[in-house]
């Protein structure tokens, strides 16, 4: 029975699936089906070639954003970020001070769209959205 169960996780593991859903599937921790893997002698997946890493680096100094980079190489929107924090080329997030928040809240009050706040701050209009609902200002129409 065990050798039999630990032979389909091998095999779904090698068909795609991630250790993660495997571990959920079969109520296991990560680490015991991550031993079981180990332990059969599996090639894992994790790493990403290098020519792969150079092809993401290529087209983010290109100006390709890390969105359209994941879905063009196929790669989880994460592991690009991820490589591209190690190359220095993740553009760092910026922080809103309070008053610029509290501007947010006001111009929005005051009936400006959430367009033209989003681009007078020069961010993402789900960022305005975000803080509005922060602070209890935004209301859906």
């Amino acid at each position: 029975m065990q050798s039999e169960e630990y032979a389909n996780i091998k095999m779904l593991y090698e068909n795609g699936r991630t250790i993660r859903d495997i571990a959920r599937e079969y109520n296991m921790s990560y680490s015991k089906v991550r031993r079981i893997l180990l332990a059969s002698g599996t090639q894992f997946r994790g790493k990403v070639p290098d020519d792969l890493k150079s092809k993401v680096i290529e087209l983010a100094k290109g100006g390709v954003s890390a969105n359209k980079i994941s879905k063009e190489l196929r790669l989880n929107p994460n592991t690009v970020l991820r490589i591209l924090k190690k190359s220095a080329l993740s553009r760092p997030r910026k922080k809103l001070k309070k008053e610029e928040i509290e501007r947010i809240k006001e111009m929005y009050l005051n009936g400006y769209s959430i367009y033209r706040i989003a681009k007078e701050f020069n961010i993402s209009t789900n960022l305005v959205v975000y803080h509005l609902k922060k602070t209890n200002a935004y209301k859906k129409t």
